[in-house]
């Protein structure tokens, strides 16, 4: 059963352009549908890239999903400190007033290791995701946000992996370009 909190580990075989070996932390689901962020994919940008003005804004941009990919998201550690956030699960928060956070960044007072910002998020319709949970798309499990925002995002989808059944040891250790191997 998925619940929020889980992440969502993109099959071996799944070759979707976007989500192929994409690790996914699930921030909504619900019989309306779900939502969540594509944590191990960096967008290659820096926050300071998109808000040239922000002072102390270099915090990394990662892919968070091919759902409005002109806008920004983030996950953070920082509960009531940042008003109007989203409660995911135990010390975990999504979303919350952009001006304040830009005001605490400038501040110097919110560390890479509290929050992780997304362009675009990934979103499925009421009983998709469980549809393509069915049919074999993702492995879903319970995650620590902690010590998936420490790992390194370019091995996170092997590690799960591996985590989940250590013969797809030869997967993960596979390049994403099979020229490579």
């Amino acid at each position: 059963m998925i619940k929020v909190g889980d992440i969502l580990i993109a099959k071996p075989f799944l070759q979707d352009g976007h989500f192929k070996r994409s690790v996914v932390y699930l921030c909504e689901h619900n019989n309306e549908g779900s939502l969540g962020f594509v944590i191990n994919k960096s967008h290659g940008l820096l926050l300071c890239d998109i808000f040239p003005d922000l002072k102390n804004g270099n915090f990394p941009l990662f892919d968070g999903g091919p759902v409005s990919p002109n806008q920004l998201f983030y996950t953070h550690t920082l509960g009531a400190r940042l008003p109007d956030s989203q409660h995911i699960v135990d010390n975990v928060y999504w979303g919350g007033n952009f001006f304040k956070l830009s005001e605490m960044i400038e501040k110097g007072v919110v560390s890479m290791e509290e929050i992780r910002f997304y362009v675009g998020y990934s979103g499925w319709g009421a009983e998709q995701l469980s549809t393509e949970i069915t049919n074999d798309m993702w492995f879903a499990k319970q995650s620590n946000y902690n010590k998936l925002m420490l790992a390194d995002p370019d091995k996170l989808w092997g590690e799960e992996l591996l985590k989940i059944n250590p013969r797809y040891k030869a997967f993960a250790d596979f390049s994403f370009d099979p020229s490579l191997n």
